[in-house]
C-alpha cells in the first residue's frame, strides 16, 4: 500500500521511511511517539503513525483512473522497479531435464569427517589424559630403568 501511495505521489522516501507530500498531508495526518522511559536510546524507541482520512481511497482510485503509470513526482519508481522489486531465489521455470548439480564425493567425504570429528571431539581429551598418557609415562619409565641397568652394566 505504501508503495501505491508513493507510486500516486502521497508519500516520499523509502520503506521504513516514508513521509508524507504536500498531497498527502491533504488526506493523511501524522502522530509522532515516544515511549520515553529514560536510561539508553535502544531502550527508547520512537516512531511515525499516519491516520489517513476516508476520501483517501476515493482520491487514490481517481489518481489510479487517471494515470495508471503514477505520479510523476521525479523519485517514483520506473516500471521495472515497480513489477519486480525483488529477485528469484531459484529458477522453478526449468522443464527438469536439465542436469542438476548432484553434490560430490569429495564434498560428502569432507562433511562425513567433520561431523566425525566433532562427535569426537569431546571424548579425546580424556581418552589421552586416562589411558594415553598412563602407558606412555609407565613404557618412559621402563625404557629409563632399562638403559641405567644397562649403562650401569657396562
Amino acid at each position: 500500500m505504501n508503495e501505491l501511495l508513493k507510486l500516486h505521489g502521497y508519500l516520499y522516501g523509502n520503506p521504513g521511511a516514508y513521509g508524507l507530500t504536500e498531497k498527502g498531508q491533504q488526506y493523511a495526518e501524522e502522530t509522532y511517539h515516544s515511549r520515553g522511559t529514560g536510561g539508553y536510546a535502544q531502550y527508547n524507541p520512537s516512531w511515525q503513525t499516519r491516520t489517513w482520512s476516508d476520501e483517501t481511497a476515493e482520491a487514490l482510485k481517481a489518481d489510479m483512473d487517471a494515470s495508471p503509470g503514477g505520479f510523476d513526482g521525479g523519485d517514483s519508481l520506473t516500471e521495472e522497479e515497480y513489477a519486480s522489486p525483488y529477485q528469484p531465489l531459484s529458477d522453478c521455470s526449468s522443464s527438469g531435464d536439465d542436469d542438476v548439480s548432484q553434490p560430490s564425493w569429495e564434498g560428502l567425504a569432507i562433511g562425513g569427517a567433520v561431523a566425525a570429528a566433532l562427535l569426537v571431539a569431546p571424548h579425546v581429551k580424556p581418552f589421552w589424559n586416562n589411558k594415553v598418557k598412563p602407558v606412555a609415562k609407565k613404557l618412559r619409565a621402563g625404557l629409563a630403568k632399562k638403559g641405567s641397568v644397562e649403562s650401569a652394566d657396562s
